[in-house]
């Protein structure tokens, strides 16, 4: 008997019989399982931790390494662009300023070339003219009387007498000359040898006119702005 309740208690304490139930429902763990439901979702849809390998770490450094070695590359080129072309217009400047200086001169000296040849050209007109006038007093012995008639019409109209002095050369020619060649003053004639050939020196009523040859000479190159005596130093040296 007591076997027999011993069982019975071991079978009620493992299940329930049958009989013994009145009614049945389902039982469904409804928030358990959401959490659970939830719980897998969050879980299917967090990616997984990566696993870095030292091969990764190494591959991530090669080009990490490669590409700031890339950069540097791009920087420095940019840089030495930079001055190259600084350094290309440094040089195109300074050529440029060179070239403009050196224009300038060039165009001072064929200023100055221009100017030394136009003071040649005047001083071969000038020396041409010198012998000229030589040849015309050799060749001529009344080449002075123009001379004479205009230094006599710069004196005073009221002047009766002139004195002319002549190279004793002038003197011997024109001292013949017919009265009345020179208007109505009488002249008296004075041999001078102070006085150069070709030249004349007038005086009436206190004025004097020089007539000289070196002084004619003096204004008519004046007039070209040279300035040229008409004795050179060799000249006045055979004179002395």
């Amino acid at each position: 008997m007591t076997t027999n309740s011993s069982n019975r208690a071991r079978q009620y304490a493992r299940f329930i019989p049958s009989e013994e139930i009145d009614d049945v429902a389902q039982w469904q763990f409804t928030e358990v399982d959401e959490k659970r439901r939830v719980a897998a979702m969050l879980a299917a849809q967090t990616p997984a931790e990566p696993v870095i390998t030292p091969a990764m770490l190494e591959a991530s450094h090669q080009e990490g390494f490669q590409q700031g070695l890339e950069q540097g590359r791009l920087e420095a080129s940019l840089e030495g662009q930079r001055r190259l072309d600084e350094y290309i217009a440094q040089q195109g400047a300074e050529a440029r300023q060179r070239f403009d200086a050196l224009l300038a001169s060039l165009e001072q000296r064929f200023a100055d070339a221009e100017q030394v040849v136009a003071q040649g050209v005047l001083d071969v007109a000038c020396e041409l003219a010198r012998q000229v006038v030589r040849r015309e007093l050799a060749q001529d012995t009344g080449a002075l009387r123009p001379v004479i008639r205009e230094a006599l019409g710069l004196l005073s109209v009221d002047a009766r007498t002139a004195v002319v002095r002549l190279n004793p050369a002038d003197h011997e020619v024109l001292a013949k000359a017919p009265a009345g060649e020179f208007g109505s003053v009488e002249i008296k004639w004075v041999a001078d040898p102070a006085v150069e050939p070709g030249g004349c020196l007038l005086e009436a009523a206190g004025a004097q006119v020089d007539g000289s040859l070196s002084r004619r000479w003096a204004r008519a190159v004046a007039n070209l702005g040279l300035d040229r005596p008409w004795a050179d130093d060799a000249e006045v040296a055979d004179v002395d």
